[in-house]
């Protein structure tokens, strides 16, 4: 399935908003406490200047950001990027866009000579697999407050 992917505007907060927030909802019913919901406006008008917004046929089918960080537990490397709020809208799991987000993320981080890293709980291994699979390089497990996150490189 052929995806575009651009950069987010203001004019997509709202966009932003409603796949986060489906996404959200259907990870809920499967238990799987990822995010906290509702997502607002608001929140999302905060990063947005991090956001991408991937369109499938003209529809907006997923999202997801890269920024700057210093404080990754898990690396040293403060050069790189970090991969955050991957989401495909659930009308659209299991078509394989989450793979091309995460196949167009490695062509940016090889195009731009930048290390791209992201995490996920560690008990998620649904997630760890798909990012496995992805082929991003499993760095580890690390401990993040009271729970361990899995860190990978794109």
């Amino acid at each position: 399935m052929y995806i575009e992917i651009r950069n987010a505007t203001k004019n997509d907060i709202r966009i932003i908003a409603d796949i986060l927030n489906d996404a959200t909802q259907k990870l809920l019913a499967k238990g799987v406490m990822q995010w906290e919901y509702p997502w607002d406006e608001e929140t999302v008008a905060s990063f947005i200047n991090d956001f991408y917004i991937a369109f499938c046929d003209d529809n907006a089918v997923g999202c997801f950001g890269l920024k700057t960080y210093s404080d990754l537990v898990f690396t040293e490397d403060n050069s790189g990027l970090y991969f955050y709020h991957l989401a495909v809208h659930p009308d659209y799991i299991g078509k394989g866009l989450g793979k091309e987000i995460c196949r167009w993320v490695k062509e940016y981080s090889e195009n731009n000579s930048i290390n791209i890293y992201l995490d996920c709980w560690a008990g998620n291994d649904k997630l760890r697999s798909f990012y496995t699979d992805a082929g991003c390089k499993y760095l580890g497990d690390f401990p993040e407050e009271d729970y361990f996150i899995s860190a990978f490189k794109v």
